[in-house]
């Protein structure tokens, strides 16, 4: 009862906040007209359209026909965002789970991907000004100079291709102005010892040329008692406009980042103290109750070890691409090349030791052509390509067995698209789309594991190659209802590509594509004169071959130890998510403006099943139906050792709360004196959900509510600003992600990935 009331309560009492203010605002509306809006009537302030490009096209939000959640980027910088982890606390659709290494996993609406190696690949495409990053941890250091962020939920197979099967997120920096001399910068400081500059230069070089340069820097301690969790980074970017000619634009683009520390590691699960969430897994408590959680058999196994705190983390990521637009009386030709790399080293504890050294380079091209829009049919068409050379060399040592997989990966993708729009009446238009791909996928690899032994596992060498064929497809209607009304239908898929996993050489070692088809209903509102927003829409995904990532029972090809307990990815069945979604703004006043977006999400598992391996016969620690399967395996386990079918049909997705919202308000308080104080306030509601596969009781994140506050003076001038904040108010601890380590052995030992604490600083800020 107290999980269903205190989220309510916090709602109420934001809203009981909001209604002082926003009822003195209304009473000094007359007052503070001059001041507030420059001398404007207040009643015609109205809300700011947002230009997104989510079908690869500038629009408005409120104009596009699709779902988009998108922030502006001085909402991500007033709110102290500072890498992806960050977004669940702006985007209600969007569930990011942090994994070893700092990778970002992102769920959209109960679909995402469980990163267990170097060679997986998120089911959320993740671009970067336009450019598809393969290796979503060098993305998740580009939160800085932004012009907005866009989240796209569903499949978006047709634009936007290979592995959107979930969604995706577009960053989109600022870009250069002809002409203009102008720039901002900030510093902020918090606790944990946070230090964190950021900046931004825009000068013209000639009439026709303008370069922009921007960086970040952020020094801040672990939010672990061990240090773990820290951010140690640097990031820059530098961007150069040409326009040679009128029809002729040229945008090159360089950009750098690196993190650095101690990295990202795990806590015990449910918590070690109760007070303080956060002890790090090398914490003398924590190792303390490591031992004592785990079974009998297991401290008795002279291999057993503990996290130590020797982790870290010295990630490089970096991109070069350009922009060359060449515009056409009909259309615009759009031609976007791309290089990027990515150099990982880490070691990190989930309490298992995990390390990685790791050399991505990814080259792309994307050439697009888009009509002009002169007359009732809109199109746009491409073709791209992808291919990226991975090396790896990742180490897994959960001290009952290690297993050391090493080699090479390489992927190569083509694709052409297309999408036509045909306007059948004045109010009423058409669309439809398709996207085919082949993609190819080669590994040259290394594999070997050892189980109950010190001794380093014997390499074996193993070659593979496999391809796979893709269509994508969109077909859909927008209608306009009234003046400022958008209603949209569409029906969509989407795929993402199959691939490989360390496996033993007699074992199969890739899994297949999975596939999403989405029907989506939507309803866009401009209200009250352009005083208010309210979208709406309904949808139902229908989910198959989703790839699942596991523990599981493959063969050593040893007669006495036929079996062995890997990590391996695989295709499970059928998956179902339905819901709703609303997002709403309200510019009440000049001086107040309410927000509030919210989603209602119901999934399940029609069909998902696996196979568990004990070596000591324990029933697994899961909170499916589960039998013995020992005597149909081939061949059959020895002695005590037992595989365990299990069955999880009818559970709900991870990472999918089945209610979320956030809330907010914000008021410009006007002084007599000159200059402005904007108090703002947000808080997101969130209800339970699972955080791992085994579905364990563990494993469960109750449902929380986490508030947000802002205060923020600025003069008159404008030129400089000071800003006061403290995110987490409740200092509630939010489990993102649950993992049941194999040394558990069935005995329901949990660790997970934690948001931060409470964190409170100053930030000032000038611009000119």
């Amino acid at each position: 009862m107290n999980r269903l009331f205190r989220p309510a309560t916090a709602m109420a009492t934001l809203f009981l906040a909001a209604s002082p203010f926003a009822a003195a605002a209304g009473a000094a509306a007359g007052a503070a007209a001059e001041s507030a809006t420059g001398g404007a009537d207040p009643a015609d302030v109205t809300l700011k359209d947002i230009v997104v490009t989510a079908e690869q096209r500038m629009e408005t939000l409120q104009s596009a026909p699709i779902a988009v959640q998108a922030v502006t980027g001085d909402s991500l910088a007033a709110g102290s965002l500072t890498n992806t982890a960050d977004l669940t606390r702006v985007l209600p659709a969007l569930v990011v789970a942090p994994a070893a290494g700092g990778t970002p996993q992102l769920y959209v609406r109960g679909i995402g991907s469980y990163i267990i190696s170097s060679y997986a690949e998120p089911a959320v495409a993740f671009n970067l000004d336009g450019v598809y990053v393969a290796r979503p941890a060098g993305a998740s250091m580009a939160f800085y100079d932004l012009q907005r962020l866009e989240l796209l939920p569903g499949p978006q197979g047709t634009l936007y291709g290979r592995n959107a099967s979930a969604g995706v997120l577009n960053v989109v920096p600022e870009v250069p102005v002809l002409g203009q001399t102008s720039g901002h910068a900030s510093l902020e400081f918090g606790n944990y010892n946070l230090r964190k500059g950021e900046g931004a230069l825009n000068v013209p070089l000639a009439d026709k040329a303008a370069l922009r340069v921007a960086a970040q820097v952020v020094d801040r301690k672990g939010y672990l008692s061990d240090g773990y969790d820290d951010d140690q980074s640097q990031a820059g970017r530098v961007q150069v406009l040409l326009e040679p000619a009128d029809d002729l634009h040229v945008r090159l683009a360089a950009d750098y980042a690196h993190r650095g520390g101690k990295g990202d590691a795990q806590v015990q699960y449910p918590f070690v103290n109760g007070d303080n969430p956060w002890v790090g897994p090398s914490d003398p408590a924590a190792v303390k109750a490591y031992y004592a959680a785990l079974p009998p058999v297991a401290r008795l196994n002279p291999l057993i070890r503990n996290a130590r705190n020797d982790g870290f983390i010295d990630d490089k990521s970096w991109g070069l691409k350009a922009d060359i637009v060449k515009e056409f009386s009909f259309a615009t030709l759009t031609l976007t090349p791309a290089y990027r790399g990515m150099d990982e080293d880490y070691l990190a504890y989930v309490p298992s030791a995990f390390s990685l050294t790791g050399r991505s380079r990814a080259t792309s091209v994307d050439a697009r052509l888009t009509s002009n829009d002169r007359g009732p049919l809109s199109w746009v068409g491409g073709v791209s390509y992808f291919n990226e050379k991975l090396y790896a060399n990742q180490y897994y040592d959960n001290y009952i067995q290690h297993a050391v997989g090493k080699g090479d990966l390489n992927t190569e993708s083509e694709a052409a698209y297309g999408q036509v729009t045909y306007a059948v009446a004045p109010d009423l238009r058409l669309t439809a789309g398709g996207r085919l791909s082949h993609e190819e996928k080669a590994q040259s690899l290394l594999f070997g594991s050892n189980t109950f032994t010190a001794a380093f596992p014997t390499l074996l060498p193993r070659q593979d190659r496999h391809d796979w064929n893709g269509a994508s497809w969109k077909v859909g209607a927008d209608y306009d209802v009234a003046p400022g009304s958008l209603l949209y239908a569409s029906v969509a898929t989407g795929f993402k590509a199959g691939g490989f996993f360390s496996s033993p050489v007699n074992q199969r070692d890739y899994y297949g594509p999975e596939h999403l088809t989405a029907y989506t209903v939507g309803l866009k509102n401009s209200l009250l004169g352009g005083k208010a927003q309210v979208n709406l829409e309904a949808f139902d995904y229908e989910y198959r071959d989703q790839q699942i990532s596991y523990t599981a029972p493959v063969q050593t090809g040893v007669p006495l130890a036929p079996y062995a307990a890997l990590l391996v990815t695989q295709n499970a069945g059928r998956a179902h998510m339905r819901g709703l979604a609303v997002d709403g703004k309200w510019q009440v006043t000049a001086d107040d403006l309410l927000t509030a977006s919210g989603q209602y999400l119901d999934t399940a598992y029609d069909d998902f099943h696996y196979r568990y391996y004990s070596g000591l016969g324990a029933s697994p620690a899961v909170g499916c139906a589960y039998a013995n399967a020992s005597a149909t395996a081939v061949p059959k386990p020895i002695g005590a050792a037992r595989i365990w079918a299990v069955d999880c049909a009818g559970k709900p997705a991870i990472n999918a709360p089945r209610w979320t919202a956030i809330v907010g308000y914000q008021h410009d308080f006007r002084l007599d004196g000159g200059g402005t104080v904007t108090a703002a306030a947000d808080v997101h509601l969130s209800s339970s959900y699972q955080t791992a596969y085994d579905y364990a009781p563990q494993q469960l994140q109750g449902g929380y509510h986490m508030t947000n506050l802002r205060l923020t003076y600025t003069p008159d001038h404008a030129w400089w600003s000071l800003t006061g904040y403290i995110n987490n108010v409740e200092n509630q601890a939010v489990v993102t992600s649950g993992y049941q380590p194999a040394q558990a052995l069935g005995g329901g030992y949990n660790t997970a990935s934690i948001r931060p604490p409470r964190l409170y600083g100053v930030r000032v800020r000038v611009a000119y």
